[in-house]
């Protein structure tokens, strides 16, 4: 056994040892033992975070809506990244976990995304655990977790910008760059990266290769109202901007005010210690798990389905990732995620439909509400392929998941219901049946309504109107699986 895993074992053993549970950690859970075992104070935290919880809509029924904020700030807001989190959602929720158990060091995320759970816990001296597929993702979060100072960016911005401007022709290619990038658009860019990759600071190099990302996706030929890679009509093309310089000059200024707002909420904090930790993994959810314990809280937003026909978040990557430096990707970049536009969202949850309809019984017997919502879309195979699909990769992750949590650890899972061949998806009972057959109790669930101004998602898809609601389902995970070793 490694040092790092006898570690782990050791905050396993810890764990067992204070909350005296007597589980059995195969596949089944003893929840009568788990019951009796309880103290009475573990009762306690779970019914005083559901008074918490539902105490904020006594005075504003539609307080989780978050509808009067109309835009992200400071770090969260420096990449439009698909389907983002609303920070003040995933705040107030671990404001309410706090003041209920004050004993967390640790949250866990296994979908990361843009990092809005991160910058939060952060922000709240906890420190963080993430991990995600996407390397633009990974990028993102490293960015905003340990950005380079104001001044140091603005310098690098300026020392940048002159570069390029200053620059002969440059000419940078990969396979059908032509058809996303204007002539005059790919050599700006050209030059711009250029100077980007000679920038000796790692970490304000980072931060360029951020404001480059947002430049690519603002200058290229696929529209911007779609996360799909979807190209503008040749007279729209004609008609779009043809300086990518001026354009990056624009993104930085924008993102180094948000570094500004970024650095004032850090010098504000409170607690002026050691700023937490941001622990990074680039992979996905059964990647090797890298923390030196067990998290004390799981705080995540799942795909609400496979990333092909819900939220492509690997196309929307696809052409920022071509021209970032590899060398400046997190973990050693593999260059088999660009084999082609959609691999990463193939290689994401539910992108593979082998052996989909081999896994039905299995997942049936898990959740009665997929085997019901299966019996309405049997008539169409493809539609029922992609949601057993995705379904076999969701159970799998959630049961990599519930083991990297100590027992009794409170997890938030925010969810949202897509419309398959006209049918609603009941993810969030899926869900519940998924996580309590892997040893989860639900203390509480949280519907909110999606303000169109907040939730940046497609209103459609090829399946029909995107959901209008979201859910926040709340648990305990108490064993159920062996824990990580």
């Amino acid at each position: 056994m490694s040092p790092k895993a006898g570690t782990l074992m050791a905050n396993v053993e810890e764990d067992r040892a204070n909350l005296d549970l007597g589980l059995d950690y195969g596949l089944g859970v003893d929840m009568t033992a788990r019951q009796t075992g309880l103290s009475g104070s573990t009762d306690e935290k779970s019914a005083e975070l559901r008074r918490r919880l539902s105490s904020r809509t006594d005075c504003d029924s539609n307080f989780w809506a978050f509808s009067e904020l109309r835009r992200r700030s400071g770090n969260h807001a420096l990449f439009q990244y698909p389907a983002m989190m609303v920070p003040e959602l995933q705040g107030a929720l671990l404001d309410d976990l706090i003041a209920v158990d004050d004993d967390i060091s640790l949250v866990y995320d296994p979908f990361s995304g843009s990092g809005t759970v991160m910058l939060e816990s952060l922000y709240r001296g906890i420190n963080y655990y993430g991990s995600d597929i996407n390397p633009m993702a990974i990028l993102l979060c490293e960015v905003k977790s340990t950005p380079p100072e104001v001044e140091t960016a603005s310098n690098a911005v300026s020392l940048i910008v002159s570069l390029a401007e200053a620059s002969a022709s440059c000419d940078f290619n990969f396979p059908n760059i032509d058809k996303w990038f204007k002539p005059e658009i790919k050599n700006g860019l050209s030059k711009l990266r250029s100077a980007i990759v000679d920038h000796p600071n790692k970490v304000s190099r980072k931060f360029l290769w951020v404001c480059f990302a947002e430049t690519i996706r603002l200058v290229s030929n696929s529209r911007i109202s779609t996360f799909k890679l979807h190209a503008y009509s040749l007279d729209d093309i004609a008609r779009r901007e043809t300086d990518a310089i001026k354009v990056f000059k624009t993104v930085c200024e924008q993102n180094l005010s948000r570094l500004k707002l970024h650095w004032s909420k850090i010098s504000e904090r409170p607690n002026q210690e050691a700023f937490p930790d941001a622990l990074l993994s680039s992979g996905p959810v059964s990647g090797v798990w890298k923390a030196s314990k067990l998290a004390d809280v799981l705080m995540t937003s799942p795909p609400y389905g496979d990333n092909k026909t819900t939220v492509p978040y690997g196309q929307h990557s696809y052409l920022p990732l071509r021209w970032i430096d590899p060398i400046d990707l997190h973990d050693g970049f593999d260059p088999f995620l660009l084999g082609s536009t959609s691999r990463i969202d193939t290689l994401s949850l539910g992108g593979s439909l082998r052996f989909a309809d081999q896994a039905r019984n299995e997942l049936c017997t898990a959740s009665s509400s997929l085997a019901n919502f299966l019996i309405e879309i049997d008539h169409a195979a493809p539609l029922r392929k992609k949601t057993l699909s995705f379904c076999r990769d969701y159970r799998e992750s959630l049961m990599t998941i519930s083991p990297r949590l100590k027992l009794g650890a409170f997890c938030f899972f925010t969810l949202g219901e897509r419309r398959i061949g006209g049918k609603t998806f009941p993810l969030v009972d899926i869900t519940k049946e998924f996580l309590t057959a892997s040893g989860h109790e639900i203390v509480t669930t949280i519907e909110r309504v999606l303000p169109g101004s907040r939730k940046r998602m497609a209103a459609k898809n090829s399946e029909g109107s995107t959901m209008a609601s979201e859910w926040i389902l709340v648990t305990r995970s108490w064993g159920g699986y062996e824990r990580v070793c």
